[in-house]
């Protein structure tokens, strides 16, 4: 990373369902589809439905649960009470379509992008069947394809290992939700119906009833017990806790709400792409975003909101202060705004039945000391006066010291050369090469994720780090400490 581009390593992820490629022939899904209990369209699914005024509407109280999503420019939100009996709402605004999906038994609550190549709307219905106690949706255009909600991948028919395209959502309480979008409108119950002709739509009042009894909070209640990791259960978490689940090329991690602590603001990197993840305990909100505007990646912290909304957070780097939109609001880099990482919130037996190898945060992975902070204003500084080569080489500490799984180290060139670095255990070693290739002069800081060549992750220890630049008679070492 050059001149300039600083980062300490942020955690979260994009969501792509590739964990080494377990879904990318997943057919075999298909052994695994069990009855729901009803018949396909047997829970309906709505199309297009009316929008109305928060005003409006009685059906959904200010602690319940929304989906809300911007879609085309108009803030809109889509409560958990429809999604218990309806599970999926086809949507459309002007030209861009979705379709919003809950599966009240895993707890999943995903938007996919439902824009057709030639821009028609996709639409999409329930099928009746499940994977994993998951909602398995049908592609309405054939009457046939399956689409498993949490992987978003057809599993039959000639568009098998097609990808839906997963989009942001933030889940929240319908009060905070407000506070983010003033002007959002909500789901008019009992409209978008049309699809089932005579069929009558559900009166309101039935939305204010959660139909499964206190499924969500025993964890011994279980409607159909997961199959695709053979039964087994992950007892690390209890069945039902929630998690923020994500998924980046070859990795997937998940953020358990109940080991974050409230207004977490959590620095790192998954997939290689580094991220930071935020969470709200009283509202239970976890959001991802990715860390990085015009290339240059930032280092965050929490600070103790000052406005509306219960979290806010500071880039080290600038100083801009940030809030839990991806908003920064203050500082140099005010009115520009972080992408949010698409991901979901899962029940922890559904997302280990399809993520049976996933990572998983552990407390104060990710989280800037106040050590942190300052090294990183300092370097910040440093490079910004920097306005000639350095004056010689130097390979500096890592930041942080010692670190749990993620660090940053720095390094600076007098001049235009081959430039090695890399990473040695205590047996003298090398797990890892990360520097190899032809470098201008300058300051630089080389991210190391804690894993060998080969993707692995290395045990926690002491390592050795070097820096050689060959052909200046350049060789320097020093140690670090991973501690996991």
């Amino acid at each position: 990373m050059r001149h300039g581009y600083l980062s300490v390593l942020l955690l979260l992820v994009a969501i792509y369902p590739a964990e080494a490629g377990r879904y990318d022939d997943p057919s075999f899904l298909t052994e695994h589809l069990v009855s729901g209990g009803v018949a396909k369209d047997g829970i309906p699914a709505l199309t297009n439905p009316t929008f109305v005024a928060p005003s409006e509407v009685n059906y959904v109280q200010e602690n319940d649960v929304v989906m809300g999503i911007v879609i085309n420019g108009e803030p809109r939100a889509y409560p958990h009470n429809i999604g218990w009996w309806n599970e999926i709402i086809n949507d459309r605004a002007g030209d861009q379509s979705v379709v919003v999906s809950l599966c009240p038994l895993t707890g999943t609550g995903q938007v996919f992008n439902a824009t057709d190549s030639d821009g028609s709307q996709i639409e999409f219905g329930v099928s009746g069947l499940l994977i994993n106690s998951n909602l398995v949706m049908y592609d309405r255009r054939d009457d046939e394809t399956l689409y498993p909600q949490m992987i978003y991948t057809a599993i039959n028919g000639p568009q098998v290992g097609d990808r839906l395209e997963l989009m942001p959502v933030v889940e929240t309480t319908w009060a905070l939700w407000q506070r983010m979008y003033p002007s959002t409108t909500v789901v008019k119950a009992t409209t978008g119906w049309e699809y089932y002709n005579s069929r009558p739509a559900y009166n309101e009042n039935q939305y204010t009833f959660y139909p499964y009894g206190d499924y969500r909070t025993s964890h011994r209640f279980l409607l159909f017990p997961p199959t695709t990791n053979g039964g087994a259960f992950d007892h690390r978490f209890e069945t039902k806790d929630l998690v923020l689940g994500l998924c980046r090329n070859d990795q997937t991690k998940a953020y358990p709400f109940a080991l974050m602590p409230d207004g977490a603001v959590i620095n790192d990197l998954v997939g290689s792409d580094p991220v930071v993840v935020l969470f709200d305990y009283a509202s239970h909100t976890a959001l991802a975003y990715f860390n990085q505007l015009d290339d240059r990646p930032l280092s965050f912290y929490g600070v103790e909101s000052a406005g509306p909304l219960p979290v806010e957070f500071m880039d080290a780097e600038t100083g801009s202060r940030w809030n839990m939109l991806g908003e920064a609001i203050a500082g140099p880099l005010a009115g520009r705004r972080l992408a949010q990482v698409p991901a979901y919130n899962a029940m922890w037996f559904a997302w280990t039945a399809y993520w049976p190898d996933t990572e998983v945060w552990q407390p104060g992975e990710g989280i800037l000391s106040q050590e942190d902070i300052e090294q990183i204003e300092q370097t910040a500084t440093a490079v910004e006066a920097l306005d000639a080569a350095p004056t010689g080489f130097a390979l500096r500490q890592n930041f942080p010291n010692p670190f749990n799984a993620q660090t940053l180290i720095q390094y600076e060139l007098p001049a235009a050369g081959s430039v090695r670095l890399s990473v040695f255990n205590a047996a003298g070693q090398r797990v890892r090469l990360l520097v190899e290739e032809h470098q201008a002069a300058g300051l630089y800081l080389q991210p190391w994720d804690g894993r060998d060549d080969v993707g692995q992750p290395v045990a926690s220890g002491a390592y050795l780090y070097r820096l050689e630049a060959s052909a200046a008679g350049f060789v320097q070492a020093r140690g670090m400490v991973l501690v996991r």
